[in-house]
């Protein structure tokens, strides 16, 4: 039996059909939500058509690198001396400086991102264009870096570089990994099941959305570091367990009374239990990312440096020597 703090048998809400009500409101949700998710289906569909466009131009790109270079590529540094391409492909010819120069090209083309995001309120094309965008170039001018290299890393610099360049791809990924993990809960659908529940049983979407409601959040990290995002960790635990403590305490209290009607909405209150655990989540995730951003920011223009230091040493140890001498 549900507790007198709610008293459900007071409300003027007797329960409906289900499948009736869910018609009405579908047809009246459809009407006001329709043009909304029609620009969301064709951004969806521009996005799509952008991330293979990116990714044949990546697979294409790198199998032309390849097929230029296999054969030189392949071969040890004493066995390169006397190939034709020796002085073709090599990191100080004509060709390896381009590689060079496009692929650094591509990673300053890459930073752009960062401003993008900095100004985010400018219509200046969806974020999340931006963002393929900034993983194909960050990838593919990484991958010009090290065919620029020839495969050969002899200095101290070029070492350095190249870890650096490698840290910044790694972290890259995570983050990309971290943001397409990150749960997206759907209010707008958890508002309808809900809706749905008052009528199936008197106010029961109502007191979930209340008991959900009282339960304390958990505390903002005390600095957005990656130390501080993981120690606020435990406390995301406890919201996630609170939370379903009382969703299912709720459901426990109307169950005596309305135990049929709770089987007839059972996979619209799991969904409902899913968002409220996907939007714990969902914060937890976002702070875990946006404290990921800075490690993989710091990475990113780290090895931006090291590279200009790099075509420094480059230019005054091969062209201004050569020069002088």
């Amino acid at each position: 039996m549900v507790q007198s703090s709610f008293p459900v048998q007071q409300l003027a809400h007797p329960p409906l059909d289900a499948s009736a009500y869910s018609r009405t409101h579908a047809a009246r949700s459809s009407t006001s939500t329709a043009p909304s998710r029609s620009r969301a289906a064709r951004e969806s569909s521009r996005i799509q058509r952008l991330d293979w466009l990116l990714f044949a131009l990546f697979v294409m790109g790198t199998a032309a690198l390849l097929w230029r270079g296999w054969q030189f590529y392949t071969l040890t540094l004493g066995e390169r001396v006397d190939h034709p391409d020796f002085r073709v492909l090599g990191p100080s010819t004509r060709l390896g400086r381009a590689y060079g120069v496009a692929g650094f090209c591509m990673i300053g083309t890459n930073l752009a991102y960062l401003v993008r995001r900095k100004l985010a309120r400018i219509s200046l094309g969806s974020l999340r264009a931006w963002l393929d965008i900034h993983t194909f170039t960050g990838l593919f001018g990484g991958l010009l870096v090290i065919f620029h290299s020839a495969f050969q890393v002899r200095t101290t610099i070029a070492v350095i570089t190249i870890a650096s360049l490698f840290v910044a791809i790694l972290t890259g990924i995570i983050g990309r990994s971290l943001q397409a993990l990150t749960p997206r809960p759907d209010r707008a659908r958890l508002a309808r099941h809900l809706a749905l529940l008052d009528h199936i049983v008197p106010s029961l979407g109502q007191m979930l959305e209340q008991r959900l409601a009282l339960v304390p959040r958990a505390p903002a990290p005390e600095r957005p570091s990656l130390l501080g995002v993981t120690l606020a960790l435990p406390g995301y635990v406890r919201e996630l367990r609170a939370r379903r403590g009382a969703f299912d305490q709720t459901l426990q209290e109307y169950a005596g009374q309305f135990g049929g009607e709770l089987r007839l909405a059972r996979w619209r209150i799991s969904d409902c239990r899913g968002i409220y655990a996907a939007e714990v989540r969902a914060t937890a995730a976002e702070a875990l990312l946006r404290s990921w951003r800075g490690v993989h920011r710091l990475s990113a223009l780290s090895m931006v440096l090291l590279v200009v230091m790099h075509i420094v040493v480059a230019w005054y140890y091969g062209f201004a020597w050569a020069a002088s001498h």
